[in-house]
Order: structure tokens, then sequence, then C-alpha cells
């Protein structure tokens, strides 16, 4: 038993890194019933299986499900652990994180604030699920518009991995390039601009240039430059994010067609149509395949190739796409 779940994690594991999410999703299942045999449904190991499929679901776009199996192990480990411990709070978490993506803001608010306080009774405000949970609720503050509670948040984070774990470590480049995202909200782009420059040394040194996190923190930079007007710098930047995310995933990834689809976005500003077509159309392509038809990414792509056939005066095409756009909803 132990041998073949072991087995399974690891396909899991290798195909959720390539973003093969639908042929993740049945494995994952038959991990779960595997774990229900072995140990049963009030368990710690099945309620991580379930977290897992809720992570899954979370990033498919599939939220009633994800949130279905998030409560579950959300139950199961405050019945089993209880309820003041930092893997509750883990749960609390989750679930937090997936209310965020829904836009309840309230309910995320609230689940982070009691993930908040677990993590700070039982681990101490030094920890870095402690420090990791403050940048999660500066991130909702963020997507709130309320990025002065967003940057009180990422300092205080930044403060306590700098302390804890030095300047010179992920974590810490983390919190960096997190702040930048606000100072950018806050239309701060130069403050932005240096913070993710030390963002992008400090992963550099520690995780190398052909990592998720390093290749988030040039995203940032790319969108920094977009916001700025700079398109020749933008395009330069985006280029490089797709030139790592192959590298890290291949071109079949949804990472890989976030960044085809930011592309698109700069050469739609800089006016120059036809190459905005080209990554939108191949960004479709891969959410399709990868995400489903029903995800919002692809619906919001749908959106901007429609929006960018109505500039080229393809009306037609534009209204087609709105259409699909508006029966994928």
């Amino acid at each position: 038993m132990y041998e073949r779940l072991e087995d399974l994690n690891e396909q899991i594991a290798s195909l959720n890194q390539r973003g093969r999410y639908k042929e993740v999703e049945p494995l994952l299942q038959r991990a779960l019933e595997l774990t229900r045999q072995e140990y049963g449904e009030n368990h710690p190991l099945y309620a991580t299986a379930l977290n897992d499929l809720g992570a899954l679901y979370r990033a498919t776009g599939e939220y009633t499900q994800s949130e279905s199996a998030f409560l579950k192990a959300m139950d199961i480990i405050g019945d089993v652990i209880g309820r003041e411990h930092p893997d509750y709070a883990t749960c609390v978490n989750n679930l937090a994180g997936l209310y965020r993506l829904t836009g309840d803001y309230g309910q995320a608010e609230q689940l982070f604030l009691l993930a908040w306080d677990i993590y700070g009774k039982t681990l101490g405000e030094e920890h870095f699920l402690y420090a990791s949970n403050l940048n999660n609720l500066a991130l909702l503050y963020q997507d709130m518009g309320d990025y002065d509670k967003a940057e009180e948040l990422q300092l205080q984070a930044l403060e306590i991995s700098r302390r804890t774990r030095g300047e010179d470590d992920f974590a810490y480049a983390t919190s960096l390039s997190n702040l930048a995202v606000t100072y950018m909200a806050k239309d701060d782009l130069p403050q932005a601009e240096q913070v993710l420059r030390q963002a992008l040394e400090v992963y550099g040194r520690t995780v190398g240039t052909e990592h998720p996190l390093y290749a988030s923190a040039l995203n940032n930079l790319a969108g920094l430059y977009y916001a700025r007007g700079e398109w020749s710098e933008a395009e330069q930047h985006y280029l490089q994010v797709l030139e790592v995310c192959d590298k890290i995933w291949g071109k079949g990834h949804p990472n890989y067609a976030s960044a085809l689809s930011s592309l698109g976005l700069v050469y739609e500003a800089a006016g120059n149509y036809d190459k905005a077509e080209q990554s939108y159309v191949q960004s479709l392509d891969v959410r399709r395949r990868i995400l489903g038809e029903g995800h919002p990414e692809y619906v919001g792509n749908l959106s901007n190739l429609a929006a960018l056939y109505e500039k080229m005066g393809d009306i037609a095409k534009a209204e087609q796409l709105r259409k699909q756009s508006r029966e994928a909803r």
C-alpha cells in the first residue's frame, strides 16, 4: 500500500509541475481513495489528500469542488488535531486563498486573520508560516485596494524574514517581490523597480534563474515596464519570462500561457496588432487544453482577443468571441 501510494504521489507531483491538471485529477482521486482505505476518513493524511485535491480544483477554476474539499479537510483536522493547531491554521489559510480568488473578500479576510492568530499563538511571530500568512493577508488587501494596509503587513513580513533567515534568502526575496506589487499599485514605480531588482538578485543567488519564484519576480518587473508605457522594455522582459517558463514547465503550462497573454497586451498597447493576435491565440490554445473553456483565465483571454479584433476592424470575429465568452461563463 505504502509503495503504491508513494508511486502515485510521485506521478502527481510530476504532472502538477508540468501543469497537466486534467491528468492529475483521477490520480488524486485514486490517492484519496487509497488513503481512505488505509487510514480511514478521520485521519490527518486523508485531510492532506483532500487539501491537495482542493488545491487542484482551485488551480483549474472549479471553485465549488475546491471549497468542498478544503472544508472537509478543515473539519477533519479540527476534530482530530484541534482548532488551535498550526495544521488547522494551514487548512484555514487554504480556504481563505480560495475565497480571495472568488472575490469573497470578507470571508477571506476573516479566515486569514484566524490563521494569523493561530500561527501567532502556536508557532510565534518569528516563524516562516506566520510571515507567509502576513504576506497572504497583504495580497488580499492589495486586491481590496487597501494598499497602505498591504504595505504595513508586507514590511512586517519582510522584517521577520530578515531577522530569522537573513537578507540572502528566498523568503526575504518573496516578501520583497510582494511589496513591489503594492508599490506598483500605489504608483511608486521607482521604488517598485528598486525592490524587484533586489528580489531578483537574491533569487538568482539562492534558487537560481530557472525557478518559479524568479520567473514570478521577473514577470512583475515586466508588468512594471508595461505600467510605465515602456513597451520595448516590457516586451524584452516578458520574452525572458517566457524563456524561463519554457525551461521550468514547458510551453504547455498555464504560467507560460499567462506570460503569452501579458505579452499580447504589450503588443496591443504598442499598436503591433499582428503580434498581439499571435500571442493571444497561442495563450488561448494552451489554456483551453490545460484549464478548459470554463476557466476564468480562458474567458478573460477570449475577451482580450475580441477587443483586439474590434480594434482591427474585424467586428464579426469580435462578436463571435464575445458570444463564446458569454457561453463559457
